[in-house]
C-alpha cells in the first residue's frame, strides 16, 4: 500500500465526494453513510467497535475503526468540522 491514510484522512475521504457535489450537512448526518473496505472502515453515526465494547456514535460524528487494513480503537471526528474544511477547500478551488 503506497498511500497510507490517517484516520482523519479516511473520515474526510468518506464524505468528500458528497460535499463536493453539494450535499448538505443535514443530508449527510441523516444518511448513516459508511464504507467498509480494504483501506478503511468509516461511518456516520451508528455503532462502532467490537462486541462487547460497542460505542454508539451520534449522527453528527464520523467514526473510523479500521485504517490501512488494520483494526483500531474507534477514532471519532466532528462531521461539521470536516464538512466545513472540505467546503472551504471547494470554495478556494472554485475561486482560483
Amino acid at each position: 500500500m503506497d498511500n497510507l491514510l490517517t484516520p482523519r484522512e479516511a473520515a474526510i475521504d468518506l464524505i468528500r465526494a458528497y460535499v463536493e457535489r453539494g450535499d448538505g450537512l443535514d443530508s449527510l448526518a441523516s444518511s448513516f453513510l459508511g464504507v467498509a473496505g480494504g483501506d478503511y472502515n468509516a461511518q456516520i453515526g451508528g455503532y462502532v467497535g467490537e462486541l462487547p465494547d460497542l460505542v454508539k456514535v451520534k449522527s453528527d460524528k464520523i467514526a473510523v475503526s479500521k485504517i490501512n487494513g488494520q483494526i483500531i480503537s474507534p477514532q471519532i471526528f466532528s462531521l461539521r468540522e470536516l464538512f466545513d474544511e472540505i467546503k472551504s477547500g471547494v470554495r478556494q478551488t472554485a475561486l482560483f
